[in-house]
């Protein structure tokens, strides 16, 4: 079972890697002769490349759609434009060749390496309380999660600083601060990644959230949410586990009883902040 998401993140680095590469390549040609079929090889690669890029560079997109149909036309038109090149003698076998592979290895991204493979965690069923968890805050200190009952809390367990859709929520749960105030609620980041990284984090908001490390995915083991070798590979090099954790949002009432969850199974897909407002509103006494 741990070798099929080890697969996965072997794929993920080097597939961005060669799309980026065998992208620029295909514009290059494109460029220098106008060749039609290089432009279509790279409509396959460059526009998913290009939205990584924005997002690690920005931290601002928070979610996509699930299976990003732009991108899917895009690389359609890719393959059609390479083919009709080709069939029309102005462009060659590699530009066809570069459009199919591209393509394929995006699908393989978007159906295969996008989706989590969750199953609903059985204990964090809505109605039932919320298991006592231990984890740690930013100095080492022991936190027990019931600390945080008595009110409204939200807990979000994110992969780590270096997943740039966790930083993208993360930023959306500040902009919506003041709100959360209003309501009476008490936001809980946890991750598990070094305790150096969580300090970084916590000085760049600067927000009275509760910016929490899982040591070992004690915490995300008890509540069934490990992600088994989720971290991509070469991300080891700046401190981080193997084993991470699957994105999971859970809001508990003033008696640490869960009555909202969010188990994606789609790392690009992420709930709204309005999501949490309609929740508290709908769910919590907030009175």
């Amino acid at each position: 079972m741990k070798a099929l998401p080890r697969l996965k993140s072997y794929f993920v680095t080097p597939y961005l890697t060669f799309a980026a590469a065998l992208g620029l390549y295909a514009f290059y040609r494109f460029v220098s002769g106008f060749d039609l079929g290089w432009f279509g090889a790279a409509l396959t690669t460059l526009p998913i490349v290009s939205l990584v890029a924005v997002a690690m560079m920005f931290k601002r997109v928070a979610r996509t759609r699930a299976r990003m149909p732009a991108l899917v036309g895009l690389g359609i038109l890719g393959v059609g434009l390479s083919a009709y090149a080709y069939v029309a003698g102005t462009s060659d076998a590699g530009a066809l060749s570069a459009a199919l592979v591209g393509f394929g290895l995006f699908l393989v991204y978007d159906l295969w390496y996008s989706d989590l493979g969750r199953a609903p965690s059985a204990t964090l069923e809505v109605g039932r309380r919320l298991p006592i968890f231990t984890v740690e805050d930013e100095d080492g200190v022991r936190v027990r999660a019931d600390r945080f009952f008595g009110g409204p809390t939200l807990f979000l367990f994110y992969r780590g600083n270096w997943c740039p859709f966790c930083m993208a929520q993360i930023g959306e749960l500040a902009g919506q601060y003041e709100e959360l105030v209003r309501r009476g609620v008490s936001v809980v980041l946890i991750s598990p990644q070094p305790h150096g990284h969580t300090r970084a984090l916590a000085r760049k908001f600067d927000l009275p959230f509760h910016f929490l490390v899982d040591v070992d995915n004690r915490a995300a083991e008890m509540l069934g949410i490990v992600a088994r070798g989720g971290l991509p590979l070469g991300l080891e090099l700046f401190g981080y586990e193997t084993d991470t954790v699957l994105p999971t949002v859970i809001l508990t009432d003033a008696e640490g009883e869960v009555r909202w969850v969010d188990e994606t199974d789609n790392y690009r897909v992420r709930p709204e902040p309005a999501t949490f407002l309609r929740a508290l509103d709908a769910r919590l006494d907030t009175a």
